[in-house]
């Protein structure tokens, strides 16, 4: 963005919609990663209750959940922000970086990584 004089008003919405837009954000990707844990089918493979309880392997089922959910949510981030920064890249494979604009050259990478303005 270009530098432009110190207003508050200014300062206000562009922070409003900074805000709007990590909202907003994280809403299309937790969408996503539901989806995607839907077509999946991450369903719990929890031991059956014929026996006791074991709270070790119990432990160990949620730790690799765990390691699995955070693994596509970092895939559908990618693939989002990817997707919002090249959205008018007619060019862009997103199995080819090399095709990717830039994250400086969108307005909405801009915004979200909270480049102001200048002094």
């Amino acid at each position: 963005m270009s530098a432009v004089p110190d207003d508050p008003t200014r300062a206000y919405r562009r922070d409003a919609a900074r805000q709007q837009a990590y909202a907003t954000l994280a809403a299309l990707i937790d969408d996503a990663c539901a989806l995607l844990a839907r077509r999946l089918g991450t369903g719990a493979t929890t031991p059956t209750a014929a026996g006791p309880i074991d709270l070790v392997a119990l432990r160990g089922l949620s730790r690799q959940r765990q390691t699995a959910a955070a693994q596509r949510r970092e895939v559908v981030e990618a693939f989002v922000l990817g997707a919002l920064i090249n959205h008018d890249n007619p060019a862009w494979n997103p199995l080819d970086p090399a095709t990717s604009r830039r994250a400086q050259d969108s307005a909405l990478a801009t915004l979200l990584a909270g480049q102001d303005d200048g002094p």
